[in-house]
């Protein structure tokens, strides 16, 4: 059974409207060309049920609004895991045929991100990110659909970045994610990222 997500479109609705609003403003600016990254990883500190965390990735296109400052989108994929139980014998001997997956949860998402350029320390350059949209958490069983929610949320991160050349960077990072909905409230993700200017 699918549960309601209506105070969730007006979220979506305002997203839609500010890109249509942000779109011209950067077509406008003096360098079109976004810094891309993107990040892989895993979750873990799930709340909710499952919990026990799964791959994470991120891909993310941001603009420079500022020497230290960079705006944009993120699209982000992230696993909470799978439930699982013994398969056991129907006739009440208790016999266990072995593991048996009960249900899968996953987050998918697109977020608008800023992120915070600290000065360089030792060659490496310290990143804050804040990000806020909205995050589509689906349940299943073996890959048929069970349940699904939409919900708004942000995130927190931080990262450092060790810089090869003008063009490319690498970096670690963790991000807390905090979602509003009965599903999933919350998890942290962490990975290694690549960027590309």
């Amino acid at each position: 059974m699918t549960r309601p997500i209506e105070p969730v479109r007006s979220g979506v609705a305002l997203i839609v409207m500010s890109l249509a609003l942000l779109l011209p403003g950067l077509a406008r600016a003096r360098d079109w060309r976004p810094e891309l990254s993107g990040s892989f990883g895993g979750t873990f500190g799930v709340l909710g049920t499952p919990n026990e965390g799964g791959p994470s990735g991120t891909f993310a296109a941001l603009w420079p609004v500022s020497e230290r400052f960079s705006f944009g989108v993120m699209l982000h994929a992230d696993d909470a895991g799978s439930k699982v139980d013994s398969l056991r014998d129907a006739q009440g001997h208790g016999l266990s045929y072995g593991m048996v997956e009960q249900l899968h949860r996953m987050a998918t998402g697109f977020s608008w991100r800023l992120d915070a350029h600290l000065p360089p320390w030792r060659k490496l350059v310290p990143t804050a990110s804040a990000s806020w949209g909205y995050y589509r958490v689906r349940d299943d069983v073996r890959g048929t659909k069970v349940d699904e929610t939409g919900s708004i949320g942000g995130s927190l991160g931080a990262s450092l970045r060790w810089p090869f050349g003008p063009h490319f960077a690498m970096g670690a990072g963790l991000r807390y994610h905090r979602l509003f909905n009965d599903f999933e409230k919350g998890f942290v993700s962490a990975g290694l990222e690549g960027i590309w200017r």
